[in-house]
């Protein structure tokens, strides 16, 4: 994907959450529970997998201070930057974007000692690669602490009616093309553990998103650019080869029942730790 489309993406997500206090409130709590299960400490080493414009980064920077460095790593180059202007702007010296592929690490193994990502491993197709790279870099001992949204758990409370059965085809379209959807909680779990990390624990936030839409139109946008580029649902299906007015038609179904009171939408979050076994 390109650079650009993600970092525009981010910049729009990010000026959205800042304009609703509730949000702003919610992604601290997401922010401050993955950096205080990462157990940092002045002084440690941190690696950002995935980390965009710095959601984690800076916060992460400023927790183990001065003689500690956090190498924020990133595909984008567009994030990079809004990251490295923002770390100049806040005086974080110990910031170090790096533009890599997370699959494969441009860091020596055993050089961290913890790696925190957050919404991440939703949308890499190889995950057991990434974290067997975090596993590699990790120190014996280190800490892991990653928070992901799990789409294919979603629970949408709606009357899909004469559209039941295109939401069906759709949804099995992005559970078996697109990577968000193509997880459980259970399974992320288990890739933890099988990547070789000890001591693996969880927990679900379920996050509460409901919100009507002023119509399909609306609708509409929310599936075609309510992700970027490839990860766009509405790219996704149009890719499998489903015609657009199918599309459409599910479209204007969410839109008028999104406007009830019985509608509701929860995504299923979820909180993974663990550590790198201290022999390793």
């Amino acid at each position: 994907m390109p650079g650009d489309i993600w970092a525009g993406w981010l910049d729009d997500a990010e000026r959205e959450a800042s304009a609703d206090r509730q949000v702003r409130i919610l992604r601290s709590q997401v922010r401050d529970r993955v950096l205080h299960k990462a157990a940092l400490g002045p002084g440690a080493v941190v690696l950002d997998l995935g980390c965009g414009t710095g959601f984690l980064s800076l916060e992460a920077a400023r927790v183990v201070g001065r003689k500690g460095m956090v190498l924020a790593v990133d595909a984008s180059e567009g994030a990079l930057r809004v990251l490295s202007r923002k770390a100049e702007e806040r005086g974080l010296e110990n910031l170090r974007p790096l533009r890599a592929d997370i699959v494969k690490l441009p860091l020596d193994e055993g050089t961290v000692d913890a790696v925190i990502s957050r919404s991440v491993l939703c949308y890499v197709s190889d995950r057991p690669a990434v974290l067997r790279e975090a596993l590699r870099v990790l120190r014996p001992g280190g800490t892991i602490s990653i928070f992901e949204p799990v789409l294919a758990e979603e629970e949408i409370s709606i009357d899909w009616g004469d559209e039941a059965h295109l939401w069906e085809k759709l949804t099995g379209i992005l559970r078996a093309r697109h990577p968000a959807y193509g997880f459980r909680r259970q399974d992320l779990l288990r890739e933890v553990e099988e990547a070789g990390f000890v001591e693996v624990d969880s927990f679900t936030w379920h996050a509460e998103v409901t919100r009507p839409f002023s119509g399909s139109e609306e609708a509409m946008e929310e599936l075609r650019n309510g992700l970027p580029g490839e990860l766009s649902l509405l790219s996704v299906w149009l890719e499998a080869g489903v015609p657009l007015e199918d599309v459409e038609a599910v479209a204007g179904r969410l839109a008028r029942e999104s406007a009830k009171p019985s509608y509701r939408d929860v995504l299923p979050c979820i909180y993974v730790w663990g550590r790198k076994p201290p022999s390793q």
